[in-house]
């Protein structure tokens, strides 16, 4: 890439293990779109042992990139979101992950939407099945029948594990010279947080379907402004849900009370805005009136003070 862009902050010294032309064929593959709307999210793509590939996907530093695409991808995907913001809806299923969270979809000739925040960074890690049954052994049980049915989405929510393993896995696919039995150990590491996420996820199917489209409903209603957020009690009224059952459903699908998940993402959105501006703008910007009162809800986020955490 000649110019700096998100991923090469990220991923920025030595040649990726695939060819130029490998990665651009492989990365091509996974989808195809009428449109080439995606064409400007960068990649870097490893093979790490046949069946097994891992990719660092970034935005373009510019501009939000989205687009409308089927999959061809033969591959069950484990994704950790490690900056900025990622959407895609697949088959009524709406994909939304904090940053340090992810998902595993498997969903092959399915039609999908996404949308890429411009300083959006991803870490994916793309296993076909019959590897994926060789080196989860028995974890691969817990997703098999979705896997041969020909669907899954499963929510990793087990962030802070999930994040340290994306950044280990990223930081040995920067170096080229790495020894390749390190970066398929920090791959298993990586597989094995997301299987063991699976365990907070199980609670999501003792939730009704209908209750669980309108939380989701609800949590994008209330991160729809990050700078003003709705009571508990106007995000019961507008979904058709009580207070208590919109409640349980958020502990339930995200592991968090409302407020809490509304904090992270404010706060993780504070984060970005301090790189061009200032902490008084930042907190105007994010609705609160006193700075003490902004500064202090970030460090509770980060443990640093904002002064100290811009770029």
């Amino acid at each position: 890439m000649n110019e700096r862009t998100p991923l090469s902050d990220c991923v920025s010294c030595g040649e990726p293990l695939l060819s130029q032309a490998d990665q651009k064929a492989l990365f091509k593959q996974q989808s195809c779109s009428k449109d080439d709307t995606l064409e400007s999210i960068n990649c870097r793509l490893v093979e790490l042992r046949p069946g097994m590939v891992a990719a660092l996907y970034g935005g373009n530093g510019r501009t939000l990139t989205q687009g409308r695409m089927q999959s061809n991808s033969r591959y069950v995907h484990f994704s950790c979101l490690m900056q900025d913001m990622a959407q895609a809806e697949v088959r009524n299923h709406r994909c939304q992950p904090d940053v340090g969270s992810g998902h595993i979809i498997f969903a092959p000739g399915e039609f999908f939407s996404a949308r890429y925040g411009k300083d959006y960074i991803s870490l994916d890690l793309m296993v076909e099945p019959e590897a994926l049954a060789d080196v989860a052994a028995d974890d691969y049980d817990r997703i098999e029948p979705d896997i041969r049915q020909g669907f899954l989405v499963r929510q990793s929510v087990n962030n802070r594990q999930i994040m340290h393993a994306a950044h280990i896995l990223a930081s040995r696919l920067d170096h080229p010279r790495c020894q390749q039995l390190l970066l398929q150990s920090a791959a298993l590491e990586f597989l094995g947080a997301h299987f063991s996420s699976l365990e907070g996820t199980q609670r999501s199917a003792t939730l009704p379907q209908r209750e669980q489209m309108r939380v989701m409903m609800a949590r994008d209603r209330l991160l729809q402004d990050l700078s003003s957020p709705p009571t508990i009690q106007q995000l019961s009224l507008e979904v058709g849900l009580n207070q208590l059952k919109l409640k349980q459903g958020f502990k339930t699908l995200f592991g968090s009370s409302i407020y809490a998940l509304f904090q992270k993402h404010r706060m993780e959105h504070a984060r970005l805005l301090l790189r061009n501006h200032n902490v008084t703008e930042v907190a105007m910007t994010m609705g609160y009136s006193n700075i003490s009162h902004f500064s202090a809800a970030y460090r509770k986020q980060f443990g640093i003070l904002p002064k100290y955490d811009r770029h």
